[in-house]
């Protein structure tokens, strides 16, 4: 089975993409995943619109997910509930924003922990253009905006961007009955 699948095309991504042109601040807030040089997201940047309540944080890494403030001002829940829905979603995970910088690379790697193991992995291509592509080792997805794409990120993976636009890609972690 192959670790990436396109999914649909032609969603309006437009809202999305004007509130972040109009709230760069939102940009790298937390750093937790860009910061150290060792990271295969290093130097990139990220908006964490949902992610683990710390008063549920448990030793394994489970907990439950709630709404950070970047939520309130970008229009994600108009996406994700509607892609929850669309996949027949049962818990709704981390809604994390990306964004890749022209001639930046997030590094080959797999992505480990509770989270990434507990939910499938669902991402809508924000911003993109020809030159940017997601690999796995034995194929690779180049998408345009409006695409929404699973991927399985147990396998290798890595995002190169070769193009002289920003890649911006907001990644939903959704729990359904296949997985």
């Amino acid at each position: 089975m192959s670790p990436i699948k396109l999914l649909w095309r032609g969603l309006n991504v437009q809202p999305l993409r004007l509130a972040l042109d109009r709230n760069p601040q939102l940009w790298d807030q937390r750093t937790e995943r860009t910061a150290s040089e060792d990271s295969p997201h290093h130097g990139l940047s990220d908006i964490w619109a949902r992610f683990a309540d710390p008063a549920t944080m448990q030793a394994d890494g489970s907990h439950d997910s709630v709404w950070y403030a970047p939520a309130d001002v970008l229009p994600v829940r108009d996406i994700v509930f509607p892609l929850m829905a669309a996949v027949r979603g049962e818990r709704l995970g981390g809604v994390l924003i990306t964004r890749i910088r022209p001639g930046q690379t997030c590094k080959p790697h797999t992505d480990p922990g509770w989270h990434a193991r507990y939910y499938d992995k669902y991402a809508v291509q924000i911003a993109a253009a020809p030159g940017q592509a997601f690999h796995f080792e034995s194929e690779k997805l180049v998408t345009v905006p409006g695409d929404i794409f699973w991927f399985d990120n147990s396998h290798t993976h890595w995002v190169t961007n070769e193009s002289d636009t920003d890649r911006i890609t907001m990644i939903v972690c959704i729990k359904t009955e296949r997985n």
